[in-house]
């Protein structure tokens, strides 16, 4: 396969990534409410809040949530990064059709009445097909081929272990549990077979914590939350 016949999603989508819409309440508890006796909180013990004094423990610090966007990792070039980034933001806002019968069709958001629901098979875990888009004009119209690859099980746990490091609970980061989905980063001007390039991103389904793979699953980087 020519070099090519294979480019990013950064460069394919550029013009549809600028046209792209960017998308508490406080209870207040009192002690002593209606129909509780002044005798029955006299009983009550001292605590923390009702006698100065006593000598409490300090409350464990909030874990800090993960950032809306990931780093960029040593070792990772400038267009590999942007290439995952812009296929993950592809990916948010692409919703599936069957207009086109057995192969699935990915439609932009309002395309021919279909709105776009964004990250696709994020419900049925079995899903997986190449997919196919279309840029240009009506005039000069390009087909793209994009490999959606279904469930990620994270069988050696790199993800998990990413996610519980940030305070992820394990029933959540467990990929036995069938919360991961990959999706492809490399379009092609054609679909393959078995061929599809090293690249992935793996979303979190419960969170929407997105890793991005450039060594095919060999390790994962924080990319974002979509």
């Amino acid at each position: 396969m020519s070099s090519s016949s294979r480019r990013s999603l950064s460069s394919r989508l550029r013009d549809r990534a600028r046209k792209a819409a960017v998308p508490a309440m406080l209870l207040s508890i009192t002690i002593g409410g209606v129909g509780v006796s002044a005798t029955a909180h006299a009983a009550e013990g001292p605590s923390c809040f009702s006698a100065p004094a006593q000598t409490c423990p300090a409350p464990a610090p909030a874990p800090a949530p993960l950032p809306p966007r990931g780093d960029q990792p040593a070792g990772i070039s400038n267009q590999q990064w942007r290439g995952a980034a812009s296929a993950a933001e592809f990916w948010s806002r692409e919703g599936v059709s069957n207009i086109q019968g057995d192969r699935f069709h990915l439609v932009a958001p309002g395309e021919r009445g279909y709105p776009g629901q964004g990250w696709p098979g994020n419900i049925t875990q079995g899903a997986r097909a190449w997919y196919h888009f279309d840029t240009g004009t009506s005039r000069v119209r390009e087909h793209h081929y994009i490999y959606y690859g279904g469930l990620f099980r994270d069988g050696r746990h790199v993800i998990q272990g990413l996610e519980e490091r940030h305070h992820v609970t394990p029933n959540n980061a467990d990929g036995s549990q069938d919360i991961y989905r990959e999706y492809d980063v490399h379009a092609w001007n054609h679909a393959q077979t078995g061929i599809r390039g090293r690249e992935r991103i793996v979303r979190n389904t419960r969170n929407g914590h997105v890793y991005a793979t450039f060594d095919h699953y060999g390790s994962f980087h924080y990319l974002g939350r979509w």
